[in-house]
């Protein structure tokens, strides 16, 4: 999801990640299909907890916060791509979130809507990022949606982002936004 975006940053700074295991989305579906695994009971308590504490999660992120709460949130053998990178396992996503972390002031995401159906769940959310050296320290903003399955423990075993990553991202690149104003100034 947003954190997508961050990692290009961190990535345009230098700093390397280590290599993660990677599945494909469709693999992640197949091996997370809520019929096939032990799932949370549709409007049940434990449903709301986990839907509650993925909102928690997103609501104000650092480096700090990713370190405590990654594990407390998704599944040992997690999925997660947000459109820009795809890996497995709550450590890697862990590694992944909190460098791009740090190349942001300030990142809070506001979940404006949820819908679920049959172990799926499409989180509808506003992301608000201030770039430690992009954008003049101004907020920039970016929508999207997140697609989860969570485990039986109410944890997440598949998180896939689909968001802007022009406009929530590119546009405040140097260059490279530039270009993308342009081109959005001549349609």
């Amino acid at each position: 999801m947003w954190i997508g975006l961050l990692v290009a940053l961190v990535a345009l700074g230098g700093v390397a990640l280590a290599e993660e295991e990677t599945m494909t989305y469709q693999e992640a579906l197949v091996k997370t299909d809520p019929a096939s695994n032990d799932v949370l009971e549709s409007g049940g308590a434990a449903e709301r907890i986990a839907l509650e504490r993925f909102a928690d999660f997103v609501s104000e992120m650092s480096p700090e916060s990713m370190r405590e709460k990654v594990h407390r949130v998704y599944a040992d053998d997690a999925y997660f791509n947000d459109a820009l990178k795809e890996i497995v396992g709550a450590q890697a996503i862990e590694e992944y979130m909190a460098r791009s972390m740090e190349a942001t002031e300030s990142v809070s995401v506001v979940v404006d809507d949820i819908s679920g159906s049959g172990g799926d769940y499409y989180v509808r959310w506003t992301m608000e990022i201030r770039f430690k050296k992009y954008n003049d320290g101004r907020v920039a903003r970016s929508v999207g949606i997140s697609h989860l399955r969570f485990n039986g423990d109410g944890k997440i075993v598949l998180h896939k982002d689909y968001w802007d990553a022009a406009g929530g991202l590119y546009e405040y690149l140097p260059v490279i936004g530039g270009l993308i104003r342009w081109i959005k100034g001549r349609l």
